[in-house]
């Protein structure tokens, strides 16, 4: 049987179909992700660093940015929600045909938004705006039928998400900077709900440890950055934004503290996830602490999305393709050397400007070239594992 994310066929193991890969959300979703992921970067390198343009009527880094959230962090978030979803309910959800109309919704997101200078006025930000809640739709129903009131709130940062992107297109000029922060403190929010919940479980089963949870601490963490998310969004609230931003990054901190990083030490699969959230506090606390000093705008902001999200996301796919589809949790070479490129770039993207401004260029270039091959080396060893059906025979 395959143990890790390095085989291709296990004996006895049926060839890649249309079937296997719709067969739950997961699968086509976080395949779309990781191909986009390796796609995306290069093309936005050639871009900026080319002087190069695209056939959209946003700017170059509005583009970037947009599509490094809606076109590669909310596919990876609708793969969780469509199978944690199941788990959670017993209910059925998408797959096959319905599944299919999901994902061709969201890649018309991608066409529209690129192409958006070619379309008819509002046309590609009108199709963007779809996905969302069509996601909301599909996971938030069968959470109200059996009344799953503990997991329904994570509807709350699928909201926000939406707001953040019809403000994005449609909000007054100048707006776009302050709609995509909500969308990363969105996405931040929901990384603190979910790390939350899985890493010290996580932690306590793989390595035999005891963590610390503090229920007062949880709820600081998670109030101090939903604060800062609508502190944010506010232009005459920018010190008070800042004070919310470290108390939080100290809260999470303290947070992971009781989580036992250190026992996760020879646990690939595990130390990405502890590492994503050390990343998330690291970015959290110098965004607060940007506000008063002169710091590079975008050392803060890539601690957060390169750093914290990068690597939850890319820590929680390749975990999920392999306990969804019937293998064992033990990540082989060319995964854990994608988390190693990834932690890289994230350090050279947040840390360099602070260290060699003068490199930025430089900085933005290798950085960029780590992440598409971090992110190219899940598409390509997750492909035979995402394409076939389960080794167990079960369904999903």
């Amino acid at each position: 049987m395959i143990t890790d994310l390095t085989k291709r066929v296990a004996p006895g193991q049926s060839a890649p179909s249309a079937a296997a890969t719709l067969a739950l959300g997961f699968r086509p979703f976080f395949l779309a992700a990781g191909l986009f992921a390796a796609s995306a970067m290069p093309l936005w390198l050639v871009v900026f660093l080319g002087g190069r343009s695209l056939p959209t009527n946003l700017a170059p880094s509005a583009w970037h940015g947009h599509e490094m959230i809606y076109g590669f962090v909310v596919p990876v978030i609708a793969g969780f929600l469509l199978t944690a979803a199941r788990n959670w309910t017993g209910q059925a959800m998408p797959n096959g045909a319905s599944l299919a109309i999901l994902v061709l919704v969201w890649l018309g997101g991608r066409v529209g938004v690129a192409f958006s200078g070619a379309l008819p006025t509002s046309l590609g930000a009108v199709v963007d705006l779809v996905f969302i809640p069509m996601l909301a739709w599909a996971v938030g129903r069968p959470l109200v039928r059996t009344k799953n009131w503990r997991n329904i709130g994570l509807l709350v940062p699928l909201a926000l998400l939406f707001g953040a992107n019809a403000f994005f297109h449609f909000g007054a000029p100048g707006s776009a900077s302050r709609a995509m922060r909500l969308a990363i403190d969105s996405v931040i929010l929901l990384v603190v709900v979910i790390g939350g919940r899985v890493i010290p479980s996580f932690t306590e089963n793989a390595v035999r440890v005891t963590t610390v949870r503090r229920v007062w601490l949880d709820w600081l963490s998670l109030v101090s950055v939903a604060v800062t998310a609508v502190l944010d969004v506010l232009p005459s609230a920018a010190t008070w934004a800042g004070v919310a931003a470290i108390a939080a990054g100290l809260s999470n901190a303290a947070r992971l503290a009781g989580w036992r990083t250190r026992a996760t030490r020879g646990q690939p699969i595990l130390w990405v996830l502890h590492l994503g959230y050390a990343w998330l506090a690291f970015g959290l606390f110098v965004s607060g602490v940007a506000t008063f000093m002169t710091w590079p705008a975008t050392a803060p902001l890539h601690a957060l999305t390169v750093g914290a999200i990068g690597l939850m996301v890319l820590g929680m796919m390749s975990r999920v393709s392999l306990g969804h589809t019937g293998r064992m949790l033990n990540v082989g070479r060319p995964i854990v050397v994608a988390y190693v490129l990834l932690a890289t770039a994230a350090a050279v993207r947040a840390l360099g400007p602070l260290l060699v401004p003068s490199a930025y260029r430089w900085e933005i270039l290798i950085s960029g070239v780590l992440w598409t091959l971090a992110f190219a080396l899940f598409a390509i060893t997750c492909v035979p594992i995402l394409t076939t059906p389960r080794l167990d025979g079960r369904p999903g």
